[in-house]
């Protein structure tokens, strides 16, 4: 097993502040945990978090996210955005757009999915994990997981996650070539600070416009929301980050939270 580079990505990774302070550990809880105990201690803005493995990695909803050691990527950014709480969701769509550009600069064909995927062969190859403090109605404190499936084997997710639709794959299974970890991170981290630099600057309209040109909208999906379970087609999504879908009666509905699953075109 090889594992993660740490120095090479110190010494590759040309950012101002994103990856400036790099934490890095053999194995964590999780690295959105850890980041968290750090924030609350010294952290400065940017600091990263990177793991060889995790034994309670988790996804949206408190769902298991499988870390093996030596094969995929784990991290988390610390960040003091300063936005408005109802504007922190839009991180979560700027962090899908990095992990986007880094598949592409692979070679890959990345789609976003709402709130927080990234598909590749239709195929969900890596998730973003948003967890905030706020003080009043700013957030305070973001924390932005991302996992990254990368090496491992398709046999070893089905086993580990089981055979699901939209279900996941590795960039390795996709593209059918190792991929360079510390590569990837670098090109994922200057993106995601490039982007966060243009969020502050200009605001969010272009953020939006940007993830909608490159997501799966438009997709039969049934929406588990708070208890329940509506059917319709994945439309849009608004200037705050939440899902439109459009109902089968015509009606349009706002979704801020819940779970997206596929379903076949009527």
């Amino acid at each position: 097993m090889e594992m993660f580079d740490i120095k090479a990505l110190r010494k590759c990774l040309n950012t101002r502040f994103i990856g400036r302070e790099l934490q890095y550990w053999p194995e964590v809880d999780s690295t959105n945990a850890m980041a968290r105990r750090l924030a609350a201690e010294w952290a400065v803005e940017g600091t990263v978090v990177v793991a060889e493995a995790q034994s309670k990695g988790r996804g949206r909803a408190g769902k298991p996210w499988y870390s093996p050691p030596g094969l995929n990527l784990y991290l988390s950014v610390i960040l003091h955005p300063a936005v408005e709480v109802q504007k922190a969701a839009l991180l979560t769509l700027i962090s899908s757009l990095a992990i986007a550009d880094a598949i592409d600069a692979e070679g890959g064909q990345a789609q976003v999915k709402w709130p927080n995927d990234v598909l590749l062969a239709d195929r969900k190859v890596a998730g973003v994990l948003a967890e905030l403090q706020a003080l009043g109605e700013r957030v305070e404190t973001l924390v932005l997981g991302i996992g990254v499936n990368m090496n491992v084997s398709q046999d070893s997710l089905d086993q580990a996650l089981g055979k699901t639709a939209w279900g996941a794959t590795s960039l390795k299974e996709v593209l059918g070539r190792e991929i360079d970890r510390v590569a990837f991170a670098v090109t994922l981290l200057e993106s995601l600070e490039r982007r966060y630099d243009r969020f502050r600057a200009s605001g969010r309209k272009a953020i939006v416009q940007e993830w909608k040109a490159q997501s799966c909208l438009g997709q039969r999906a049934r929406i588990i929301e708070r208890g329940r379970s509506i059917e319709g087609i994945t439309e849009d999504i608004d200037e705050s980050g939440c899902l439109l879908v459009r109902l089968d009666d015509g009606s349009l509905l706002h979704v801020s939270e819940g779970e997206i699953l596929p379903l076949p075109h009527r």
